[in-house]
């Protein structure tokens, strides 16, 4: 398949072709070049802290059980028995000694590794000596408790993949006192379009003022925003597929501001006021390619199919951190209407964000709409650093380093 043909750039313009959302063909070589040969997201650490505990997620289409072993460790394998092949483990987190197959029986340990081989004596005697366990992941690293997998023996090396965002990354992490955060249960919703609306929409500064009006327009009636005042900040792409889309904490609820504030010092005073000043910034942060660091949540994607998606939301608590901050942030995130935090994916602000995509996906599902156009702030992207570029607050500039990207991994 030609795909260096999809993505059309020039010195003052950049289109994507439509067959990218509504090709299953393509939809498929997404699964293996960027999912299962690059490093995708599958687990938070918080999941898994205990010897035994066990969380099932996916490397694009490939199922697997994201573990902590006899050893402490954590393990990646695939969630399908050696035998033939059915999924070993259907729940979606728990503790358990083994994993059993219901289809024969066997069984495997807690780092996958075979375990027992039902009926063994009804087979040569060497018969299955080959069989080590399920099938693992080439590489699985950790960084700031979210764990990621490969299934590519190459794949380039993580720090390599995370390039300048590290830096952003460590900000988000900050926040908490003792470096690392906690995630809770998870909200989800499956919306009927193509996975990367989600990954273009969470760094697109440019949409809000129009798809969330009525959110908007609740928001200025009770003093919360007021729609004649601009939107500073900016927008970050980077080498790796990955956006920023950066804008100051403007919209504090009033009765938590105080609180806020008084976070905000707890940080200078442990990081020093620069680094203080520069942490303390509302930051929307996709990871390519399936995860996204929100306003003090996770959210995960995960593609079902070319017009099928699942988005989980993780809220955070901040390990460390008083109980009176980390209730503020719920009440942020669980209770307020709040542009910035959202409210969970399920509510009033994203539910404007999966009809857009629903009616995108329809709009492009004829296939007479060829071209898709992402050229705003294109003649002004700015270079920070080596791999990193920046641009204004409504910039189309993080949907085009994610294309650049993906051309290049998917070519």
């Amino acid at each position: 398949m030609n795909t260096e043909a999809l993505i059309k750039e020039t010195e003052d313009d950049f289109r994507v072709h439509s067959r990218i959302y509504t090709d299953p063909e393509i939809f498929n070589l997404e699964m293996q070049k960027l999912f299962e040969e690059g490093w995708c997201y599958v687990a938070h650490e918080s999941e898994v802290p205990n010897v035994g505990d066990f969380r099932t997620s996916a490397v694009g289409r490939i199922p697997v059980i994201v573990s902590r072993g006899d050893d402490g460790k954590v393990y990646v394998n695939v969630n399908a028995c050696r035998h033939r092949g059915t999924v070993v483990c259907r729940e979606e987190r728990g503790n358990t000694r083994f994993f059993v197959c219901p289809y024969h029986g066997w069984s495997y340990k807690r780092d996958g590794t075979i375990n027992n081989i039902t009926d063994r004596d009804n087979f040569p005697d060497d018969w299955g000596k080959d069989i080590k366990g399920l099938i693992a992941a080439d590489h699985i690293t950790n960084y700031r408790g979210m764990i990621f997998a490969s299934f590519n023996p190459d794949v380039e090396s993580f720090d390599t993949h995370m390039g300048p965002l590290k830096k952003y990354v460590d900000f988000w992490f900050d926040h908490a006192v003792e470096g690392h955060v906690r995630v809770l249960k998870p909200w989800r919703a499956l919306y009927q379009g193509n996975w990367k609306f989600q990954l273009e929409n969470s760094t697109d500064g440019w949409h809000a003022r129009y798809v969330h009006v009525s959110a908007l327009k609740t928001l200025t009636e009770f003093g919360e925003y007021n729609s004649n005042v601009g939107w500073a900040g900016c927008t970050r792409g980077f080498a790796g597929g990955h956006g920023i889309l950066e804008r100051p904490r403007g919209d504090i609820p009033p009765e938590l501001k105080s609180t806020f504030d008084m976070f905000q010092q707890e940080l200078k005073s442990k990081y020093g006021d620069e680094y203080g000043e520069d942490m303390f910034v509302r930051r929307h942060i996709t990871i390519f390619p399936n995860i996204q660091l929100m306003e003090f949540k996770l959210r995960i994607i995960q593609p079902v199919a070319v017009d099928q998606t699942i988005v989980y939301e993780f809220p955070v608590e901040l390990v460390g951190t008083s109980s009176e901050v980390n209730e503020s942030i719920r009440t942020r995130l669980f209770k307020e209407v709040s542009i910035s935090s959202g409210s969970p994916v399920s509510g009033m602000v994203n539910a404007d964000d999966v009809e857009i995509y629903a009616r995108t996906q329809a709009g492009l599902s004829g296939g007479h709409m060829a071209w898709l156009r992402f050229g705003r702030g294109i003649h002004r992207e700015k270079s920070e650093r080596e791999n990193e570029w920046s641009g204004q607050d409504m910039d189309e500039l993080p949907q085009r380093c994610l294309y650049r990207k993906w051309l290049k991994a998917m070519s």
